[in-house]
């Protein structure tokens, strides 16, 4: 059936004017059954049946932070406007287009939802339990197993008139058009056929794609098998649903369905619906004093810059054991370290350490034959990188990092409104390996504020030799190299990190306590760097120092150097012999590591996905990452108990999953 025909025929079978059609369209509709002219036959309706549209999708669980104060109390798709919400529109109109089945995908305040859902029986409700940690590419994950012909749709979205049909021809998203220039996504190619081709932020003269769309379920079935491949990839993170859709635009074939502003409304902020809707002061009214609610906007103005920026977190578990996920020592702490804690004096406790040296900054100025000057303490690795890219960055400034990486990166970049540039670290035979041409070549291109280097790399356990870490910081003297040695000490890997200091300004190193030592808990890290540079990042540093306790404890586990030997012996050794035995296995690909994890490819007809529920359905939790559309695992190594436990959990679901 052609577009030409699905039109004509769904204008008999909604009984509108039809002059307007050509003789050859209707003369085929004719000749093919599926009219008699007056309406559509039953052949017809069949010729129309994989265009039926089979339910609709709401998204429902975002924070709508540009619409605080109000949405502090009530979620944006239940503002009423000339009296219906904004989802009780939708979903009227929705059901008086012939759509009945309606998904609506809740996180944020959802129990209003769930109450506004007793009106409505067979509303389907899902939850996003992800809503505060990712973008809502994690309301179409949620609701994945719906996606059929499907519209997907905004909770704060507003048609003056009802746009939906029960039966629709393509794929669309519909868009308006700007002459000025305006910072949406534009759409900025099409191809012969209609579908769009090139989408990017910002234009003038085009049309810019705005709320609501419709998937055929072709174009649901490729973009579903694309977002699972993709989905534990770091940066999905922080994906719209429609920048993946552009990130795979050669692949999903949607067109636009043209509208203007006075037929659709997407309201971001409480001033815009007033604008549109003077009345909608007496709905904010129920909740505040009208100068009470001025005066609140106002006061929050100033979080307007930070609607869009995520904040890095990880999964949350109560499992304390088989937490084989997010890279914590699993052999535990020196146990002179518990023993800081058991002898802690009240005066540990109540006072301020205000001592002229840190002890910490002096006992590691000892082990490292560094000065204290070119020491400073601070709560975690994590910490020492936000404090220097605190300091240092500036808005549309560039830092470098490696793909993959580590995403809390990014979330400090972005919250300084920096900009994010990559180099690649690439599988090789049995390791991975710094692409340090590329990494030069892209440093050269983007003049990076900032480089950073994570070696041991997370998530590959990849490193960087002594001679490649010398040429970075040497040919980048413009650029703050950051060298995150988290898993320093894990392996046999050690850089000259004292003739670095003593030879280049422009370099900085994070270490921590909570990898090697066994103190994630603690929070306890430290940065080597230059003394100028020290006396800079001193300044955002707790004036007061960091947790006493904890930094008399880290100097316990600096002096155990026996305890520590053996700890990174005997991880060593487990480590590389679970590589060896998962390499063994048929359809695996384990890379060597010198950090305390492993990174693991399966082939393409292993469900990685599959394979991750069946380890935590048997008390072992890991974490996977997107590689060039594949997704891989990353194992932290744990007592040898526990890896055998995995070893035989991989190896029996590769047997019964061949």
């Amino acid at each position: 059936m052609t577009e030409e025909e699905f039109n004509y025929l769904y204008a008999v079978h909604k009984r509108n004017e039809t002059k307007d059609f050509s003789n050859d369209v209707i003369s085929s509709c004719t000749k093919a059954g599926w009219t008699d002219g007056k309406k559509v036959t039953e052949a017809g309706y069949e010729a129309l049946k994989p265009y039926k549209v089979d339910n609709a999708i709401i998204m429902a669980a975002g924070r709508s932070r540009r619409c605080m104060p109000l949405s502090n109390y009530l979620p944006k798709g239940l503002f009423e406007i000339k009296g219906d919400t904004m989802v009780e529109r939708q979903i009227k109109q929705l059901h008086d287009a012939g759509v009945k089945e309606i998904v609506i995908v809740v996180g944020y305040l959802k129990e209003k939802y769930y109450e506004m859902a007793k009106n409505y029986p067979g509303l389907i409700v899902i939850e996003n339990e992800e809503w505060q940690e990712k973008n809502n590419i994690s309301s179409l994950y949620a609701a994945k197993d719906y996606l059929k012909n499907s519209y997907i749709c905004c909770s704060d979205l507003w048609f003056a008139h009802n746009v939906y049909q029960d039966y629709v021809f393509d794929s669309y998203y519909t868009a308006k058009y700007s002459d000025e220039f305006i910072n949406e996504d534009c759409v900025k190619a099409f191809d012969e056929n209609g579908y769009m081709r090139e989408v990017k932020r910002g234009g003038e003269k085009s049309w810019y794609i705005i709320g609501e769309s419709f998937w055929r379920k072709d174009f649901s079935d490729k973009f579903k098998d694309l977002m699972v491949k993709e989905y534990y990839d770091p940066e999905m993170k922080y994906m719209l649903w429609d920048h993946f859709y552009a990130k795979h635009i050669d692949e999903l074939n949607m067109k636009i369905r043209k509208t203007t502003d006075a037929e659709c409304k997407e309201f971001d902020t409480t001033e815009e619906i007033i604008e549109f809707n003077p009345s909608f002061k007496e709905f904010v009214n129920q909740f505040f004093q009208e100068e009470e609610f001025i005066n609140n906007t106002q006061r929050i103005s100033y979080l307007s810059n930070y609607t869009d920026v995520k904040q890095y977190s990880v999964v949350g578990t109560e499992q304390t054991t088989g937490r084989m996920h997010v890279n914590e020592n699993l052999f535990g702490a020196s146990p002179k370290v518990l023993d800081v804690f058991h002898n802690a004096t009240m005066e540990n406790i109540s006072l301020y350490d205000l001592t002229r040296e840190d002890e910490l900054a002096v006992e590691i100025s000892k082990q490292l034959d560094i000065p204290t000057d070119h020491i400073f303490v601070s709560s975690g690795s994590s910490e020492v990188i936000k404090t220097i890219m605190t300091l240092v960055l500036n808005k549309d400034d560039i830092v470098l990092i490696s793909a993959p990486a580590w995403n809390y990166y990014k979330s400090v970049i972005e919250l300084h409104f920096a900009k994010a540039a990559y180099y690649d670290v690439k599988p090789g035979k049995e390791a991975y390996e710094f692409d340090v041409e590329g990494l030069l070549a892209k440093a050269r291109e983007t003049k990076p504020r900032i480089i950073v280097i994570t070696t041991p790399h997370n998530p590959t356990g990849a490193i960087m030799s002594q001679k490649d870490v010398e040429r970075v910081i040497k040919e980048n003297p413009s650029s703050l190299v950051i060298m995150d040695e988290a898993y320093y000490g894990l392996s046999d890997y050690k850089l000259d990190v004292r003739n670095l200091l003593n030879s280049y300004n422009n370099v900085v190193f994070a270490r921590t306590f909570s990898k090697l030592y066994g103190m994630a808990g603690v929070r306890i890290g430290y940065g080597l760097c230059a003394p100028m540079a020290k006396q800079v990042f001193k300044l955002d540093l707790d004036p007061f120092r960091v947790s006493n306790l904890g930094r008399k404890a880290a100097v316990a586990a600096l002096r155990d150097k026996d305890y520590y030997s053996k700890l990174s012996k005997n991880l060593s050794e487990i480590r590389d012999n679970f590589t060896r035995e998962l390499n063994k296995l048929d359809r695996v690909k384990a890379f060597k590591s010198a950090s305390n994890f492993i990174f693991i490819h399966f082939d393409n007809s292993i469900d990685t996905q599959k394979l991750k529920d069946y380890l935590a359905s048997n008390g072992i939790l890991v974490r996977l990452w997107t590689e060039n559309g594949q997704l891989a695992m990353r194992i932290t190594v744990a007592p040898k108990e526990w890896m055998d436990k995995a070893l035989d959990l991989i190896s029996k679901f590769l047997g019964e999953n061949k």
